[in-house]
């Protein structure tokens, strides 16, 4: 592993952050590490920059245990979230600056400048000034010069959350790209769980500064191992009888059910019900226009259900009855999360 963080703890005032975090990152991977605000991600990436330390544990980069090296001294490139440009220095000058303060020449630093420059798509504006340009330029130029002393690890904190949404999507994939191209290890502290499903080559879950789980975008959404997993993703439904739905394999000490809307056919009563038999009436209490498609909120068994229907199917209306079906769910039992099928699928092989 390049980057291994060994049960590291870290303690606010009596809080703790970080609560015996392990976890190791392979060369070249993007990482996101995802959670809730307070669930501990900012205090982890800080920690491996250098900006704060661990009350115990070890940090270990490359084989080094870097505890008691400076951050100025790990070979690390750090994008904050606000960009942190220099306001009175042009685009030039702010991707130099770290160049400048390791006192390279004046020639590498032009060259190096200007490959950057290039890489980003800002060659031509490197003598405008930050207020001269949209936020996307301006992370790209926070990106840049994060990039400049050549790091061998990169760290960007919420790297997005300044922009508006349509440049937003449009940095993501940019920013993936990039990654690959330059086969820099990576980590990115995100709270906005598409943003991690879309950019990161593995996501780690955070939660009240421990490390819920670990894996691929579709690894932990498909197969949470925890109760928390489960219901992080998604617009989810929970509800503490899923039994009450028809064909269910009986789970012991069940706490509660987790759905989300993908897993639900809602159909109008006179709509060819492929599942009929096991499909549960309901009755619509809301719906609303996502975009691409209507959200319904649904009153099955007095459970309220969250579904969703496409626009190129029939209406439906509140205070409708419909029939709900509900294909898969999670169950949890403490901790710990598991899928069931209903048993009426002919064909458990399709993930609807």
């Amino acid at each position: 592993m390049y980057v291994e963080l060994k049960d590291i703890n870290k303690t606010y005032a009596g809080y703790q952050a970080s609560n015996h975090v392990s976890f190791g990152i392979e060369q070249g991977r993007l990482i996101a590490l995802l959670g809730p605000s307070g669930s501990g991600k900012t205090t982890i990436l800080r920690m491996i920059a250098g900006l704060e330390t661990p009350d115990s544990g070890e940090i270990v980069i490359d084989g080094k245990v870097v505890n008691n090296i400076p951050a100025s001294e790990r070979g690390i490139g750090f994008v904050f979230q606000n960009y942190a440009l220099f306001r009175y220095m042009t685009v030039y000058d702010n991707i130099a600056f770290g160049l400048n303060v390791k006192k390279e020449n004046k020639k590498y630093i032009d060259e190096r400048v200007h490959e950057l420059l290039k890489l980003i798509s800002l060659d031509g504006l490197e003598k405008r000034y930050p207020s001269q340009l949209s936020g996307g330029q301006r992370q790209r130029v926070a990106f840049a010069r994060a990039l400049a002393p050549n790091p061998h690890l990169l760290l960007l904190d919420e790297p997005f959350a300044a922009i508006d949404a349509k440049v937003r999507q449009e940095l993501r994939s940019w920013l993936k790209e990039m990654i690959e191209k330059l086969g820099i290890t990576s980590i990115f502290v995100t709270h906005d769980q598409d943003e991690a499903i879309e950019v990161a080559d593995e996501i780690i879950i955070t939660n009240k500064g421990h490390i819920e789980q670990k894996g691929t975008p579709l690894e932990i959404y498909q197969n949470p191992q925890t109760a928390f997993a489960a219901s992080f993703f998604g617009q989810t439904s929970q509800i503490t009888n899923y039994q009450s739905f028809h064909s269910f394999p009986k789970v012991d000490n069940v706490d509660k059910a987790i759905i989300r809307p993908e897993f639900i056919k809602v159909s109008k009563k006179n709509e060819v019900q492929r599942f009929g038999p096991s499909a549960s009436e309901g009755v619509v209490e809301r719906v609303s226009f996502r975009g691409d498609s209507l959200e319904l909120l649904v009153n099955v068994n007095d459970n309220q259900i969250i579904a969703k229907r496409g626009l190129e199917e029939k209406s439906i209306a509140v205070g409708e009855k419909v029939d709900v079906f509900i294909y898969r769910l999670f169950v949890t039992v403490g901790e710990k999360a598991m899928l069931l099928e209903n048993q009426s699928l002919v064909d458990d092989s399709v993930f609807i």
